[in-house]
């Protein structure tokens, strides 16, 4: 239904839509409302836009390693032991009938406990909860005895794994990733507004040339059958009417090689316009001439100072040596032997009843205190130091990459500015170009028709005149395919074409 609707769009925006009798459909489009429809129904920014939407879900992933984390368990133990064949010659009886005096004992363990542990982001792990504990036996008659703990422990890096450098090393990444996610859609927006004018320009240069290349064709025609009609009263000879034919057939060709390449980009266009599968072949586009793009004399210098700061690959890869640095804050921080402090503090409850248990515990009548440390290294710590090594060298390189895309960006700046400014020129010249082949296919004409000029020398005139006027559409083609390459390489293409982005 949305992609229908974008059709119906266009055929009212153009005021001249309708379906022919085998099913097509016709638009009218101009430049903005092509940049619009590829905005809007691109797949390629559709999949694009996704990216984005996985890598905050990647940060809210990574953020969850602070997340409480509660636990529940239960476990019950009864073990019964054979001690048939054993010569008992001290110890009390067994209790009646939950044995056989003299053969078995038996001992049954609940164990439940429920705490609430987790990491900080300074490197701290700590645990809080209640253990419950009851243990009955065969030697005690099956008494309950319950004993219960409440308190926490706490385990705290000094070395390895201290402060937040370590700790929160994955979720600045994956912030890291989500902003160069960002900046990847950027790209892509960018992308696709270039490649429409791209299309766009191509498809306008393809109409012209066949269009050209149509009436190229209709003046070979008419000169073909002017001289077959002089031949036919004998003041020209068959030679000339073979020349004029033979030419017609050449030009034939080349229309339908233009038309054949006016079809291609047609459909160019539509993949980046149109969201339609089934039927988007169906769909015919008619469009605008594009207005000239306006120059850049005026911007070249501010867009150079700011190409570098806002290209989105550039950004991708200030945000990639960001992610080697943390890389480093990580790496060396496993590199260091293991030191860690222990402790716990809590209090202890032990009663027949349950709850009786839990209240001593809570009153604190009997309190459990324990602190201590763990200390480890590797000899001679290869891993880490290796490690922390290839992270610093992985920093030197991104460095390196960074100073090559700055001068990359710089010199495509200037080549593509410099492509802008020579189609420019080129416009003013073929221009003045196909005037005068105009002038001279008309002078050339009446040449012929008093008797002073050839037929072969007529049809180069019109072949002349057409190359003239191809050339022409060509250089203004060109000169905005060069402008929509210029915003991109400058990253002004959202600001030129009133683009925002929404986050």
């Amino acid at each position: 239904m949305r992609t229908r609707a974008i059709i119906l769009a266009l055929l009212l925006a153009s005021g001249t839509g309708g379906a022919a009798t085998d099913g097509e459909y016709f638009a009218r489009l101009t430049y903005p409302e092509a940049v619009q429809l590829a905005l809007q129904n691109n797949f390629s920014i559709e999949g694009s836009s996704y990216d984005p939407l996985i890598s905050r879900a990647q940060l809210r992933s990574a953020g969850g390693k602070f997340d409480p984390v509660l636990t529940l368990a239960y476990t019950r133990d009864d073990n019964e032991q054979d001690l048939s064949g054993l010569t008992v010659t001290e110890g009390p009886a067994p209790a009646d009938g939950l044995d056989q005096p003299g053969l078995f004992t038996r001992n049954v363990r609940d164990f439940a406990e429920a705490n609430i542990g987790g990491l900080t982001p300074w490197g701290m792990s700590y645990e809080l909860g209640v253990t419950i504990e009851n243990l009955q036996n065969s030697t005690s008659n099956y008494d309950n005895r319950y004993t219960t703990f409440a308190g926490f422990t706490i385990t705290q890096p000094l070395l390895r794994n201290f402060g937040t450098g370590a700790t929160m090393a994955s979720v600045r990444l994956a912030r890291a990733d989500s902003a160069i996610a960002g900046w990847a859609y950027v790209s892509q927006v960018i992308d696709t507004v270039t490649r429409t004018a791209e299309v766009y320009n191509e498809l306008w240069f393809a109409s012209g040339n066949a269009e050209v290349e149509r009436r190229s064709r209709s003046l070979a025609r008419q000169l073909a059958a002017d001289n077959r009609r002089r031949a036919e009263i004998g003041v020209m000879s068959p030679l000339d009417v073979l020349q004029a034919e033979s030419d017609v057939a050449a030009r034939e060709e080349r229309v339908l090689v233009a038309e054949r390449e006016q079809a291609d980009n047609e459909n160019f266009l539509k993949q980046l316009v149109t969201s339609r599968v089934e039927d988007v072949l169906a769909l015919r586009i008619d469009i605008v001439p594009p207005p000239m793009a306006p120059g850049i004399d005026q911007t070249r210098r501010a867009d150079l100072a700011s190409a570098v700061e806002n290209r989105p690959d550039f950004r991708q890869a200030v945000l990639d040596l960001e992610k080697k640095k943390i890389n480093i804050v990580f790496t060396r921080s496993q590199a260091l032997p293991q030191l860690d402090l222990v402790a716990s503090l809590g209090s202890n409850g032990i009663d027949r009843d349950v709850s009786e248990s839990i209240n001593r515990a809570v009153e604190n009548n009997a309190t459990a205190f324990s602190i201590g440390g763990v200390f480890s290294i590797p000899i001679p710590n290869r891993t880490g130091l290796g490690n922390l090594e290839a992270a610093k060298l992985e920093v030197a390189r991104q460095l390196v990459e960074l100073k090559r895309l700055e001068q990359g960006i710089l010199i495509e700046v200037d080549n593509t500015a410099g492509q802008v400014e020579t189609a420019a020129k080129r416009i003013q010249a073929s221009r003045v170009a196909r005037r005068l082949a105009g002038e001279t296919l008309a002078a050339g004409e009446a040449r012929l028709r008093a008797g002073t000029a050839t037929t072969f020398e007529v049809l180069q005139f019109q072949r002349d005149l057409a190359s003239a006027e191809i050339t022409e559409i060509r250089a203004m083609a060109d000169y905005n395919i060069a402008v929509a390459r210029y915003e991109k390489a400058t990253a002004t293409t959202l600001r030129r074409n009133s683009i925002t982005m929404v986050d």
